[in-house]
Order: structure tokens, then C-alpha cells, then sequence
């Protein structure tokens, strides 16, 4: 699947969004030590898709998009 820049730019808005959701669950006085590390792990692997999503963004940007199938 190829994705337009802008679609990536939407794409990493909206896991930074999440990403706001799990912080501000992890502030939470009552999760449980399992919850709290569930959180945790999922923050770092939205962490990492939007590494792999800015270096995607990247590349489109270096090379000219192509035609996207998608956005």
C-alpha cells in the first residue's frame, strides 16, 4: 500500500492523539500494575510506528510522492 504524504501527516496526528489517551491514563492513581505496563508497551510501540511513519514521510518527500493508492 502506498499512502500520499498527506495521508501519513493524518495518520501520525492520530497516533499522537493516542499516544496524549495512554499518557494520560498512565497518570490514573488507580491502574493496576498489569494496566499500567499494557500502557506502557503500547506507548512505545506508537512510538516506533511513528519513527517508521516519519521516515516513510521522508522518503516521499525526498523522492517526490508517487501515485498513492490510498489519501
Amino acid at each position: 500500500m502506498q499512502l500520499s504524504p498527506k495521508a501519513i501527516r493524518f495518520i501520525l496526528e492520530a497516533v499522537e492523539h493516542y499516544q496524549t489517551y495512554h499518557e494520560e491514563r498512565l497518570r490514573e492513581e488507580h491502574l493496576t500494575e498489569e494496566d499500567a505496563a499494557d500502557l506502557t508497551n503500547d506507548h512505545q510501540y506508537l512510538e516506533a510506528l511513528k519513527a517508521d511513519l516519519r521516515h516513510y514521510h521522508d522518503e516521499l518527500m525526498c523522492k517526490g510522492s508517487p501515485t498513492p493508492n490510498v489519501g
